[in-house]
């Protein structure tokens, strides 16, 4: 991966955590947490993370999916 491509989908994944720890919607909170897992597993390939982008996840008060 070319740096500047590192350096893009770093500040994409920094991006989408700060929008998901603001949204005021689970749906909306969901959405920027899957991008954020897309952005860290091309920043990570082949890291240790079994279920992939695709996990599902728990938000609070929330049916899990």
């Amino acid at each position: 991966m070319a740096p500047d491509d590192h350096a893009y989908l770093q500040r994409r994944a920094d991006a989408e955590l700060e929008c998901a720890r603001h949204a005021s919607h689970p749906a909306a909170m969901r959405a920027h947490y899957l991008l954020l897992g897309y952005y860290l597993n091309k920043l990570f390939p082949g890291g240790d993370d079994p279920a992939g982008a695709h996990a599902s996840f728990q938000i609070a008060g929330q049916p899990r999916r």
